[in-house]
């Protein structure tokens, strides 16, 4: 008998390519999805966790959140004759020293407290080079001699966003300054739900401008990492816990029930407008002596803050009676 092998026709093999073209046109989608719906709800969970550990610190600080300040106090008076360089440093006592209130040592005290680990403080959305998990976390280093004072925490923790002075950093999110009336509002005592502590990081002012690839003026630019996280190019979308421990999803700088109390020039009334939660939209009504005193306001600022010279989002205290009297600039990628 004649036998002849069966073969596929080029018109089958075309065939049985376009299925498979047409499958995977309609699965990729669908995992692509799946995957960035998985990095958001782990983002949100670290960003919760953070927030808890905050809360879990409360109890046993007069329901406040932590204060690196108080941790690491200034010298005390012990002869009663005011504080000189001959005065020790003693644990719990002396007035708050405002000058470590930056978010790095405030995550790296929080780390050194066994409240958080130093891996839910890199996002698994993070775009930029300059930030990655700080795998080396030295925690022996607590109670080691620093001058005539102790350390802390590991010193080794940097919030440097940019890379601008040590390089690199180890915080991919905003959170809010320790200083002003946000802090007496929503951090030293317990905060309200449309008040956002801490979150997914934004564009410097809350600019839209500078997620695009192009600038106002429609010159080419670099947008900023920030349009790479959780949107494309152009928007902004984000994860944001607020004082209350609730956490939401927002598309855009300006959450759904979020705002901010200003007086109209015109008639002296009393406005509510949006806030803008990376812009320092209102001026604090208390005393302050800094020279950034729009950045001491009551209304939402997320950003970063890095223990250091001022030019490059330093930190520092104008008062050392004034723990809410900051000077600072806000870090933004």
């Amino acid at each position: 008998m004649n036998h002849r092998d069966r073969a596929f026709t080029l018109v089958e093999l075309l065939v049985v390519i376009t299925i498979i073209g047409i499958l995977m046109a309609i699965i990729l989608p669908s995992i692509a999805g799946a995957q960035r719906s998985a990095r958001e709800a782990q983002e949100r969970k670290q960003l919760s966790d953070v927030n808890t550990a905050w809360k879990s610190w409360a109890p046993s600080h007069k329901n406040s959140y932590p204060i690196p300040g108080l941790a690491r106090r200034q010298r005390f008076d012990v002869n009663g004759n005011g504080v000189d360089g001959s005065d020790p440093f003693v644990a719990g006592s002396g007035r708050e020293d405002a000058s470590w209130n930056d978010h790095a040592s405030l995550l790296s005290l929080c780390i050194m407290e066994g409240l958080i680990t130093p891996e839910q403080l890199v996002s698994p959305n993070e775009y930029s080079d300059s930030v990655y998990t700080y795998n080396d976390y030295r925690y022996e280093s607590l109670g080691v001699a620093d001058g005539d004072d102790t350390l802390k925490w590991d010193p080794g923790f940097s919030n440097d966003l940019r890379g601008d002075t040590l390089g690199y950093g180890h915080n991919s999110y905003a959170i809010m300054p320790l200083a002003g009336e946000r802090r007496r509002d929503q951090w030293d005592r317990p905060g309200n739900s449309s008040f956002a502590v801490i979150g997914t990081r934004g564009p410097a002012d809350g600019d839209a401008s500078l997620l695009n690839d192009v600038d106002a003026g429609g010159s080419p630019q670099t947008p900023s990492n920030t349009a790479y996280l959780m949107a494309k190019p152009g928007g902004w979308r984000g994860i944001l816990v607020y004082a209350d421990g609730h956490s939401d999803i927002s598309e855009g700088f300006y959450p759904q029930g979020s705002t901010y109390k200003t007086i109209d020039p015109n008639n002296g009334s009393t406005l509510q407008l949006p806030d803008n939660i990376f812009k320092a939209d209102v001026d604090p009504i208390g005393a302050y002596i800094s020279n950034t005193s729009n950045l001491l306001g009551s209304d939402i600022l997320l950003t970063h803050t890095q223990y250091g010279d001022q030019g490059s989002g330093g930190w520092s205290t104008a008062s050392e009676i004034n723990p809410f009297d900051i000077q600072f600039t806000p870090i933004h990628d």
